[in-house]
């Protein structure tokens, strides 16, 4: 790498060598010259050869002086502008990113200090470029949430004035009619608790302010148990659960309440989304050796046989700020939502330090993909 330290070394050494060069040459040329006129010119007295030799030796010596400041100049000139050449790229740059145009790149050749710096700046605007996308993004999609949750609190607010006008006015004039609308009443204002109350915990999750509790636990266990005790509420609004074969004495470290969060959150995704009278959910779990050569991880699998999700939106469903466009088709209804309840199961799956993803399956559902780790030790 020449750098420019070396640069100015070599420029330093350059001058030396044609100061030295210089001198010598004005001096053999001042002697030649000298004594060719001393052959030359034999006449006239000591006087005035030594006059013309003094006047030859300031012409001379001024040439010299001009031709040392001619060379001195064009040096530092090409030095200079491999200094300032770098410079002016780079403020140039600057003063892009100062307007906010994070796109722009340094194309800089030369192998010295200033490559360096020109990556770097590269680097920089590229990472400023991504973020400032990301907050774009974002700023967007959290737009996009308020709409989705506005409206999902509108609908059970709409909900519930009318039915109280209705009783109010009178139009519930039976017993039957006035528990009827008491009963859509408590259910509007359930729902929208329950919204309020999962915006509550996603915003303690994502700020790691909600208590977590882990502990050991059988991971097939804990699911069979769950499921006993959730399976008939949710055959009752036409989801059938149903658990297949999976490995014995296998241990986790987690919270068990939060991972029954993340179990009924899945359930209710499905249960809202399917498509058939009764819909089916079927859970296994197996053993998952392909992640990192020392761990062990346990693999849940929750797969229904609803209407699934379109491939570009599947890996998107777990973000809190998607909404898919309710003007496409069918099988993105499943996304359209705040996603909230899926958002909430990846981060209780990521800070129990495991993973979390979905997948199509062959006959169009969906499959969520938990990966657990095995407790060290745990058979």
């Amino acid at each position: 790498m020449m750098t420019i330290k070396r640069r100015f070394f070599y420029s330093n050494i350059r001058m030396v060598l044609v100061t030295i060069g210089g001198f010598l040459m004005t001096a053999l040329f001042s002697r030649f010259v000298i004594n060719a006129i001393y052959r030359v010119h034999e006449f006239g007295d000591l006087e005035s050869h030594r006059r013309l030799h003094g006047s030859f030796l300031l012409v001379t010596l001024a040439a010299f002086v001009v031709f040392f400041i001619v060379i001195n100049s064009i040096l530092s000139n090409r030095l200079s502008k491999r200094i300032t050449g770098p410079l002016d790229i780079l403020t140039r740059g600057v003063s892009r990113i100062r307007e906010n145009d994070f796109s722009c790149r340094i194309e800089y050749d030369h192998d010295d200090e200033f490559r360096l710096v020109c990556e770097a700046f590269n680097l920089m605007a590229a990472q400023l470029e991504a973020s400032t996308n990301q907050r774009l993004k974002d700023e967007a999609n959290r737009r996009e949430l308020l709409v989705g949750i506005s409206h999902d609190l509108r609908t059970p607010l709409t909900a519930i004035g009318g039915y109280l006008d209705g009783i109010e006015s009178g139009v519930a004039s039976t017993p039957e009619m006035r528990e009827k609308y008491f009963d859509t009443i408590k259910n509007n204002t359930a729902s929208m608790k329950h919204i309020i109350e999962q915006l509550f915990l996603f915003s303690k999750l994502d700020m790691n302010e909600f208590p977590f509790t882990p502990q050991r636990f059988d991971i097939k266990r804990a699911i069979s148990d769950m499921i006993e005790e959730l399976a008939d509420g949710y055959a009752k609004r036409g989801l059938a659960i149903s658990i297949a074969e999976g490995p014995e004495n296998v241990f986790v470290h987690a919270d068990v309440s939060q991972l029954r969060r993340v179990v009924i959150n899945i359930l209710e995704n499905s249960a809202r989304y399917k498509e058939k009278e009764t819909g089916h959910m079927t859970i296994s779990a197996d053993l998952d050796d392909s992640s990192f050569a020392d761990s062990n991880f346990v693999r849940l699998k929750f797969a229904d046989d609803g209407p699934g999700v379109d491939p570009s939106a599947i890996s998107d469903i777990f973000n809190v700020f998607y909404r898919a466009d309710p003007s496409r088709h069918t099988s993105d209804r499943r996304s359209s939502g705040s996603g909230l309840g899926l958002a909430i199961s990846a981060k209780i799956i990521e800070r129990s330090g495991g993973t979390i993803h979905a997948e199509r399956v062959d006959s169009g559902g969906l499959a969520v993909i938990i990966r657990l780790p095995i407790e060290t030790g745990a058979a």
